[in-house]
């Protein structure tokens, strides 16, 4: 996952305030001391009563309170009558009070109650895939180096399309557009890390952060789509993917729609997406999954987390209106190359800064592949590559576009300005010429 990082500590204390609880009001009204005493009162005449008669009443009274009491109670318990216990039901043990009398509790029934986040798990979770991109890279004399990356993918369609971020899947394409020899795409289905599949990357947009890639399989559970531009601050949002790998594939965390049409910046990144912002817990890993409304219905793509310094729980999503778009379009025409150069570019090299150091406009060669087309049509390392098969070349997606139109097998011509050093006695200066390479693609 995208991630912003400052390595700053905060050190500053925590102000910790304290809440005092208010006891429950009561209803009854405490006499008013400073009430004066009604004057008309003291002209009405006070019946006494002798202390014997005081006594007689107080127990004529308690015998028939203690009858009435008895009748009740026998009535409530008898067999024969029907009694209403909708609203409660009385627990086995009683709570002792401070004199230690008994005092009868009541339960609420709350069995097969769930929350929202349970049912849209239950729904969403087998719509989601764990993704692992192995990369090997050779270090010459000190052998090979494996390294892993896992992410989290959102089936699409039931015959094997899934969307994912490119950052997810970018070690498996080349700068020029084309698979990485070195690189594997292994998914995973329904949470079982021993099911699984040899994923190809069907294309991407790295603009968007979005990729689609495709398994052999049918039958799969796709998920339901939802309308972003429906969702509201404050709506809840269940965010379901990944987090720190295959390890916890299927994990589920709930929070809310934190804000909407967010401008998050990063290299190449959303430079032209608004995205949503959320609560839900997103890490490592969760890149690719699914942000989904209460009613498990796809609202975003997780894609990037804030890491900062004093700042928690904001996490990115793309619209999955915008995502249906691009990845439609990417499925529809595709922009991975069908055909094999072997080149990769130097990508901090625009064509822009070129032509303001004086050099042509074209795209940097950064590496060129052991027995690829381009090393044996003559590449050679820091070429500018300007023309390819008629079209000319301004940027590495130049280059996707016009390899789109060519076979494997078939000869192209490739125009190459590369500077070479030439020496005058003392002195030296390097020299720019262009060169045509002729290309037979694979």
């Amino acid at each position: 996952m995208e991630e912003f990082t400052n390595e700053k500590v905060d050190t500053a204390p925590v102000q910790i305030n304290t809440a005092v609880i208010l006891e429950p009001g009561n209803t009854s009204f405490p006499p008013d001391v400073t009430q004066k005493e009604n004057p008309k009162e003291h002209k009405t005449s006070k019946k006494t009563w002798s202390t014997g008669k005081v006594i007689a009443i107080c127990l004529v009274f308690s015998i028939v309170s203690s009858l009435l009491s008895a009748g009740l109670f026998a009535l409530y318990n008898n067999p024969g009558k029907p009694k209403n216990d909708i609203y409660a039901t009385p627990i086995e043990h009683n709570r002792e009070t401070d004199d230690n009398k008994p005092v009868d509790n009541v339960t609420i029934n709350v069995e097969n109650v769930s929350s929202p986040a349970t049912a849209v798990a239950k729904k969403v979770t087998p719509s989601i895939a764990g993704i692992r991109v192995t990369t090997i890279t050779n270090y010459g004399p000190y052998g090979n180096y494996e390294s892993s990356g896992d992410g989290s993918g959102v089936i699409y369609t039931q015959d094997g399309y899934i969307i994912t971020n490119y950052h997810v899947i970018k070690e498996m394409v080349t700068s020029s557009g084309e698979k990485n020899p070195n690189s594997t795409l292994t998914v995973y289905l329904n949470q079982d890390a021993s099911e699984k599949y040899e994923g190809v990357v069907v294309g991407y947009d790295q603009g968007a952060d979005l990729a689609v890639i495709k398994i052999s399989a049918s039958g799969l559970t796709a998920i339901e789509i939802g309308d972003s531009d429906a969702i509201n601050v404050g709506d809840i949002a269940i965010a379901i993917g990944n987090p720190g790998g295959l390890d916890f594939m299927g994990s589920t965390s709930q929070g809310i729609i934190s804000g909407l049409n967010r401008s998050v910046q990063t290299e190449g990144s959303y430079e032209d997406l608004s995205l949503i912002q959320t609560d839900a817990a997103i890490n490592p890993g969760n890149s690719g999954g699914a942000l989904c409304d209460i009613n498990g219905k796809l609202i975003g793509i997780n894609s990037v987390k804030l890491v900062e310094t004093g700042y928690e729980s904001m996490g990115f999503a793309i619209p999955s209106n915008n995502v249906v778009k691009i990845c439609d379009n990417i499925i529809k025409s595709g922009n991975s190359s069908s055909v094999y150069l072997g080149l990769e570019f130097n990508e901090k090299f625009t064509a822009e800064i070129l032509e303001k150091q004086g050099y042509p406009g074209g795209i940097v060669v950064s590496s060129i592949a052991h027995d690829s087309p381009a090393e044996k049509a003559g590449f050679e390392t820091d070429d500018i590559l300007v023309s390819f098969n008629g079209k000319d070349i301004k940027s590495t997606q130049d280059l996707i576009a016009a390899k789109k139109q060519c076979q494997a097998g078939e000869t192209v011509y490739a125009k190459v300005y590369r500077l070479t050093l030439e020496r005058y006695g003392f002195t030296q200066k390097w020299v720019g010429s262009y060169i045509d390479l002729s290309i037979t693609l694979e």
